[in-house]
């Protein structure tokens, strides 16, 4: 099971979640197959917050698996009645990928206003890997 502490504060303050404190009550996390799933880390917390972790520093990665991430998020958080749906790519590139994201984001044609996207340094996520079986 992850560790509350570690999801809670990623999520707060590094993603920015504003979620009332009984949200984090009920976390789950998995890992998933990139290529499949169009993610490497599943975070659900309290069933309202969905978010999708795709590691990379490759900006083919980003053109190719970013769009099928955020329609796979999206589907998901529908289909779970969720709030917000945030889709991160964490790398060690920040500045070369972040641009290319943005754009895959900005083209995405099913986003609202409770979809986000950040582009974070590996370090910033990295309790979030080591807590995911």
């Amino acid at each position: 099971m992850p560790t509350k502490n570690h999801i809670e504060k990623f999520a707060r303050n590094i993603l920015g979640c504003d979620c009332p404190d009984e949200v984090f009550n009920v976390i789950e996390c998995d890992r998933g197959d990139p290529v499949a799933d169009a993610y490497g880390v599943r975070i659900s917390i309290g069933g309202r917050l969905l978010i999708y972790v795709l590691e990379t520093e490759d900006i083919g990665v980003v053109q190719e698996t970013l769009p099928r991430m955020l329609s796979a998020g999206k589907a998901e958080r529908d289909d779970k009645t969720m709030n917000r749906f945030r889709a991160v790519v964490s790398t060690d590139r920040v500045d070369t990928l972040e641009e290319a994201a943005k754009r895959v984001f900005d083209e995405f044609d099913q986003k609202d206003e409770k979809i986000h996207l950040h582009v974070l340094n590996k370090k910033d996520v990295a309790d979030i890997y080591a807590e995911c079986p």
